[in-house]
């Protein structure tokens, strides 16, 4: 399984489905991570702030397609005295690949969010179609974080193996609303990432370009959708 630190690293959190499933004889397996980031940005927009996060996760894989996990990560939205904590996400899904070599993963995720009375709660459903080093994803929420009404997400990436064992990860994505609130005057952004890593045994190191296309007045005058450059480390067994 990948881990959501790399995934929110990369800019898509279709990224952190299971890039193929085990064979049936294989039985139920599970393992961690634990990781840190210089500023946690999900699809492009800074959940801390702009600062560090330390986040991480546990999975489940039932060794036939099929994968439970949770994953939490510090945030901090600047709302002051009723600060949200941290977020936390519980997700589902299967994963397999077709006779010809096409990888797909289905799934649910809910984010849950701690230490605001703020009702930031929400839910998606997710699917991705990958072909070799290249990924379609698509996430369907029926009223997105801060109840902003429906939303969609269109996603692209493509991987490249460079010398060294070390990746080159490319993402983009179409985030569409139904209503004009999520941002400040807009129903719609873009949002992009050019990722490097690399692995030495469980540790994974990576740095990211992460960015936008939301104005600072969308933005609500904040730096939280500007481009930025990232840097990542986490370790999973």
């Amino acid at each position: 399984m990948n881990n959501k630190v790399a995934a929110l690293v990369s800019g898509s959190v279709l990224a952190m489905a299971i890039s193929g499933a085990a064979t049936a004889a294989d039985g139920p397996s599970f393992s961690a991570n634990v990781g840190v980031v210089s500023d946690y940005r999900f699809r492009g927009i800074s959940q801390t702030d702009t600062g560090p996060a330390v986040q991480g996760g546990v999975d489940l894989d039932m060794g036939n397609g099929v994968y439970l996990g949770t994953w939490a990560s510090q945030v901090d939205f600047a709302y002051g005295a009723d600060e949200t904590k941290f977020e936390q996400d519980f997700y589902g899904g299967y994963a397999g690949e077709t006779a010809g070599g096409v990888g797909y993963d289905v799934g649910y995720i809910y984010y849950a969010y701690h230490g605001s009375d703020w009702d930031e709660d929400y839910q998606e459903v997710y699917g991705s179609l990958s072909f070799g080093d290249a990924s379609l994803g698509f996430a369907y929420s029926d009223d997105y974080w801060l109840q902003s009404g429906a939303f969609y997400y269109l996603s692209a990436g493509y991987s490249f193996s460079l010398a060294n064992d070390i990746s080159l990860d490319l993402s983009a994505g179409l985030n569409l609303f139904d209503e004009e609130i999520f941002l400040d005057g807009s129903d719609s952004y873009i949002d992009y990432s050019v990722s490097v890593g690399k692995e030495f045994g469980g540790l994974a190191l990576s740095a990211s370009l992460v960015g936008t296309d939301v104005s600072d007045q969308e933005c609500f005058y904040t730096d939280w959708c500007e481009p930025t450059v990232l840097a990542g480390a986490s370790y999973s067994w």
